[in-house]
């Protein structure tokens, strides 16, 4: 038996979520088929987040075990290249490597999410399958006040509508922060433009890493943070709300496709 770690990038605009589901077209199920066909033998991938339909990852990692004499074999290069060649357009394994006995790419000591939000002026073209439009001006100074309320350690079940299905809800988030303007929606180095002499409009990035995260739970907080930005909601609000633990005391829930998983750590 042995154990490897894969890294992958996906666009999940056409994507049900990572997770194999029967009939619906999911990551996992593409991936796992590529590994199948390879390996000659069926393979099982553990992943350190599980996205949700329409949720992007730019650094998503997935584990697996095998007993394939092909896997024993194989060099890694040759396994990167073999699985690009049978995956569709819209997933990439971009490093292969084999893993210590026991690795479990879900045992992530933290994962970083990435929210991208236009506002302001029309998001490019080229934007709008990574990015929420916002309509009307937001008060960053809000946002940053707001975005503080989401770091620590205490129970996020306001922020999902899915508590019931968690042994809790206790959650620690380690940063929460919003930035204008730096990074495409896959490359922290790339930079968008911004409309000249129009500073308060244009891109906004929201990131945040944590222990764990529940179902919807970024999106949640950062619809919540554009409600409070925008005047229907205060911070004193969302501060109870966390503490009631009832969904329906947040904000809006921000659309997927403004989500990435962009990092892992272990």
């Amino acid at each position: 038996m042995t154990a490897w770690r894969l890294d992958l990038q996906y666009d999940g605009t056409d994507f049900h979520g990572w997770a194999r589901q029967p009939g619906l077209r999911t990551v996992q199920a593409e991936v796992e088929a590529a590994l199948s066909t390879v390996l000659r033998e069926a393979v099982r991938l553990r992943v350190a987040g599980r996205t949700d339909a329409g949720v992007h990852a730019w650094g998503q990692v997935a584990s697996f075990d095998t007993t394939s004499a092909v896997a024993a074999a194989i060099a890694p290069r040759r396994l990167l290249l073999s699985l690009n060649s049978l995956l569709p357009q819209d997933v990439a394994v971009t490093a292969v490597s084999p893993a210590p006995a026991g690795f479990n790419a879900r045992a992530a000591r933290a994962r970083t999410y990435r929210y991208r939000v236009w506002h302001g002026v029309p998001c490019p073209v080229r934007e709008r399958r990574y990015a929420w439009q916002v309509r009307g001006a937001l008060d960053a100074a809000a946002l940053e006040e707001a975005a503080a309320l989401f770091v620590g350690r205490r129970d996020w079940a306001a922020c999902t509508a899915s508590a019931h299905l968690y042994h809790h809800c206790v959650r620690e988030v380690t940063s929460a922060a919003w930035r204008r303007g730096e990074g495409g929606c896959c490359d922290d180095a790339a930079e968008v433009p911004q409309t000249p002499g129009d500073a308060g409009s244009g891109l906004l990035r929201f990131e945040i890493t944590a222990s764990g995260f529940l179902h919807t739970m970024v999106r949640i907080a950062v619809g919540t943070m554009v409600d409070v930005a925008q005047g229907r909601m205060t911070c004193a609000d969302v501060e109870a709300a966390l503490a009631s633990g009832e969904r329906r005391r947040m904000g809006q829930t921000a659309p997927a496709r403004g989500l990435a998983l962009i990092r892992v750590a272990y």
